[in-house]
């Protein structure tokens, strides 16, 4: 056989090599662990998700949420290509390992005992807050705190998920959802339904949930004290009465802010019950009053 006919040859069996396995799950695992890397950091450091999902934060172009996604996703390859990796391609080498290690670990058993010891004491620690390990959480909710402003928070968490019917409920809304679907569609935007959440008409409509907030909250005007003298002995429902505002809406959000209220319980004893001062509970009462 001529010289350049046997390496064409040749040349053509490599060609026709079959699919390298190897190769393959050594490329994904090496990809899906930076992702879980990546996306871990980035999930470590995001604001909380009722500031995020608010304002739709983002980082390199994906939401908190897609970030999320894409660390569970990833999660899961790299248990799909790990599992794969140790019981498909190198199961008997894994076994062979496996078995050599474990008659190893019985005779010397301090290594094994050392790495069990050290993962229940990582467990316990985390989770009853011991050192290192609280001051590495605290690290991170620090840095996720510090994207909260109070002008980005939402009217009461996780508002974005409220549909038009329930946020009309909330206090300074009026209580009438159409009228916040007029208010919407005056400013061109696209509502199809009173049912439909505001993040899923931000989502329409290529907004975010903050915005459109704005667009039907009403005008904000100077703040003023709740009038009248003896507020303490006030009940919620009449704050509600003189303010004009849903008493059940107001006694909702005082219960989203931790406070339980009754709405013919006297504002000192809801003070008193919730262990909180008077002046805090009137400029509460206030702010969402004057929203």
């Amino acid at each position: 056989m001529p010289h350049d006919q046997a390496m064409d040859t040749n040349n053509h069996r490599t060609m026709k090599k079959s699919f390298n396995w190897r190769v393959f799950i050594s490329f994904g695992l090496f990809i899906a662990l930076v992702m879980m890397l990546v996306s871990g950091v980035i999930l470590y450091i995001s604001p909380p998700g009722r500031v995020a999902n608010w304002t739709d934060w983002r980082l390199i172009g994906l939401t908190k949420r897609g970030w999320q996604h894409q660390h569970i996703i990833f999660g899961f390859a790299f248990l799909i290509l790990s599992l794969f990796h140790l019981f498909v391609i190198n199961w008997k080498a894994f076994f062979s390992y496996l078995k050599s290690k474990t008659t190893e670990g019985v005779k010397s058993p301090s290594e094994l005992l050392t790495i069990i010891m050290l993962s229940v004491f990582f467990g316990i620690g985390t989770y009853y807050g011991i050192q290192p390990f609280s001051a590495v959480i605290k690290f991170g909710d620090a840095i996720s705190g510090s994207w909260e402003r109070q002008e980005k928070q939402a009217p009461v968490p996780h508002a974005e998920l409220m549909t038009l019917t329930q946020l009309a409920d909330q206090p300074g809304l009026g209580g009438d959802p159409a009228g916040l679907k007029t208010k919407l569609e005056h400013a061109g935007l696209n509502v199809t339904s009173l049912d439909q959440t505001l993040a899923e008409i931000a989502t329409l409509n290529g907004k975010t949930a903050e915005q459109l907030y704005e667009v039907i909250a009403p005008v904000k005007t100077e703040r003023h004290p709740v009038q009248g003298q003896g507020f303490g002995k006030k009940t919620l429902q009449e704050i509600a009465d003189e303010a004009g505002v849903a008493a059940t809406s107001l006694q909702l959000a005082l219960k989203q802010k931790g406070i339980e209220a009754k709405l013919d319980t006297p504002l000192k004893s809801i003070a008193e019950n919730n262990k909180i001062e008077m002046n805090e509970l009137r400029r509460t009462l206030e702010t969402m009053i004057s929203r």
